[in-house]
């Protein structure tokens, strides 16, 4: 999209808007009269740059997230840990399965015997390749807290990768044009927000800046040039983000569809010219991604224990509108009432998509100032963007207004419908970071008044973005027994864990935390996950079992299940397959009366118990091993 300037005028400006060519920058004449630095000096220059951008983002990061430095392998990144927890387990799962010779997009570990599909769970199985040795070395909470330390700095080098044929200007505006929007794109509302609620794999937004730049070579001047070597290298990169997050994907794609949908509508021209290299770009793409991906496709597709039903309402996964100009905690500066986003729907890990009044009149100043084509239909792709993260339907405030919106059309396609609209928030987040670069790049300075202006709107609408200093940590204690069960468990156990593993989003994963610490030394019935079983076409969470029924019932105080029930949780225990009950004492998020929790347990499993490095573990003698 990068050659789409119309800065020409009259007749020569219409024919070469038909080729969609570049054209003459209009401050500088035309490109052959700007002298050409040598080869190497500017590899140097470029080098030099990427390293200064490199570390600045890197220190933001570490700034923002600096409550983690004091304990890496102690403490998560996130206002909760329950999905910080799940990242953890499945950075650990991928080396210790390559290790142990069992297939990494697979594992029944949890949720035994049925286990879990890797690419219906967010497994980041190419992140977790790529932490495998901080994993190994520190465990796999300081590799999830390095990845979300890292996931936002790396999001931003690559934005100034892809906007480098669409920023003109050489030298030091143009360096400024793509480091600020690199900048704004890392530490943008969006990223702050899932940063904030453990989100791991959207924090790592690489697929949307390396689309922008595809999207430059797919769409640019003339016929497109070796269209099978580009469509090879586009499949590369589209199954790259299927094994990092495959809902990124969808969207990445539907988006890159739509921008050539918007390109043909405004050069009807165009098509003709460059639909038969798009066709064998596309052929070569399809082709590459069949070829290394038919497993990865076929475990998303058909693959053992996918979901057979909605994992999600997603009538109910929009974006708030008042989002867009009320800010979260997250946003330094706050022009809403107090208060205001208290009121936003969902949770503050899905209120990402702030762009506030001055932001907003920062991209209508350049849409309707610069003369650029290309910056209008950035522009127009992140207006589109931005209509579909609304969902199904306009939520105000917290409230359904009833209007509907056309994600509705997608509410019942397979697939698609599992699309959390909200989530689109980060290909508007893109086009916001690409129009600013675009603006800095061409902004007019003359005459004096003007330059001012633009320069006043533009430091306003920067500092509009301005990250508040409110990321947070939590701890993510393991007892001592966890570190080394070697000697009492085995992967042939199938331990049953109190407080029991769930969903909620205070310490109800812990458990594999706990789990992962082992090695996994040992499988868990139950877990977090997204997962089908025999009975239920979708299962997320540890199901109730009468032993945790009744470790619950007494921990609330109530009077003690009969023998007739006790009896009845130990044989549902020998049935599942349970070899042994590990309770945590002090863990518990509801609190209540352990001690007769810790009765309790022995009533059903029969044994007295072994204490051992902060955990009480407890023997199922008949229970059924592992086959």
């Amino acid at each position: 999209m990068s050659g789409y300037r119309c800065a020409d005028r009259g007749n020569h400006s219409r024919a070469r808007s038909a080729t969609l060519g570049p054209v003459l920058d209009e401050r500088s004449g035309p490109r052959h009269a700007r002298p050409t630095p040598p080869a190497v000096h500017r590899r140097g220059a470029t080098a030099g740059g990427y390293v200064l951008l490199g570390v600045g983002y890197l220190l933001v990061s570490l700034w923002l997230q600096r409550r983690v430095l004091a304990d890496p392998g102690g403490l998560l990144i996130g206002h909760v840990t329950a999905d910080a927890d799940m990242f953890a387990w499945w950075l650990n799962w991928f080396p210790f399965a390559v290790a142990h010779g069992e297939n990494p997009l697979l594992s029944d570990w949890m949720h035994w015997p049925h286990g879990l599909n890797a690419l219906w769970n967010t497994a980041v199985p190419l992140l977790a390749a790529l932490l495998a040795p901080l994993t190994a070395l520190a465990g796999s909470v300081t590799a999830f807290n390095a990845g979300i330390v890292l996931g936002p700095v790396v999001s931003g080098l690559l934005l100034v990768a892809a906007l480098g044929p669409y920023v003109h200007a050489t030298g030091v505006r143009g360096w400024v044009a793509r480091g600020v929007a690199g900048a704004l794109y890392a530490f943008s509302p969006f990223h702050l927000a899932h940063a904030i609620a453990g989100h791991l794999n959207l924090t790592w937004s690489v697929l949307p800046p390396l689309l922008l730049l595809l999207a430059h070579v797919l769409f640019g001047r003339g016929p497109l040039r070796r269209p099978w070597l580009v469509g090879g290298l586009t499949g590369l990169v589209l199954l790259g983000q299927l094994l990092l997050y495959t809902q990124n994907l969808a969207i990445g794609v539907i988006f890159l569809v739509l921008a050539a949908v918007v390109l043909a509508l405004r050069f009807p021209g165009w098509v003709r010219a460059h639909l038969p290299g798009l066709v064998r770009a596309g052929a070569a793409c399809v082709g590459v991604v069949a070829a290394l991906g038919s497993y990865p496709l076929y475990l998303v597709l058909a693959g053992p224990n996918r979901p057979r039903a909605a994992i999600r309402n997603v009538h109910a996964t929009g974006a708030d509108l008042a989002n867009v100009l009320v800010p979260t905690r997250l946003t330094a500066i706050r022009p809403a009432p107090a208060g205001a986003d208290d009121d936003l729907a969902g949770h503050i890990g899905e209120q990402g998509g702030y762009i506030g009044v001055a932001m907003l009149a920062l991209v209508v100043v350049a849409v309707l100032v610069v003369r650029s084509t290309t910056l209008r239909v950035v522009a127009t792709v992140g207006a589109l963007s931005w209509v579909a993260s609304l969902g199904t339907g306009v939520v105000l405030s917290g409230s359904d207004t009833g209007v509907p919106l056309p994600w509705l059309a997608f509410a019942e396609v397979p697939l698609l419908s599992e699309i959390e609209p909200v989530r689109i928030q980060i290909v508007t987040t893109l086009c916001v970071a690409a129009v600013v670069a675009m603006w800095i790049d061409r902004m007019p300075l003359a005459p004096p008044a003007a330059g001012a202006g633009a320069l006043v709107l533009t430091g306003f609408a920067l500092l509009s973005w301005l990250p508040a200093d409110e990321q947070e940590v939590r701890p993510a204690p393991v007892p001592e027994f966890f570190t080394d069960t070697a000697a009492v468990l085995g992967p042939a156990d199938v331990v049953e864990i109190y407080p029991r593993i769930t969903a909620a989003w205070d310490d109800g994963a812990q458990g594999l935390r706990w789990q992962a610490a082992s090695g996994p030394g040992f499988h868990i019935r139950g877990g977090y996950f997204i997962a089908s079983d025999p009975d239920d076409d979708v299962v997320l969470q540890s199901r109730w079992n009468r032993y945790q029924i009744g470790a619950q019932w007494v921990a609330d105080g109530k009077n003690d299940p009969s023998d007739a029930y006790a009896a009845e949780a130990a044989g549902e225990l020998r049935d599942l397959g349970i070899t042994a009950v590990a309770m945590v004492p002090g863990q518990a998020t509801g609190g209540g009366d352990e001690a007769r929790v810790l009765e309790w347990t022995r009533r059903v499993t029969g044994d007295p118990g072994r204490y051992d490095g902060g955990v009480w573990l407890f023997r199922l003698p008949a229970a059924a091993p592992v086959g």
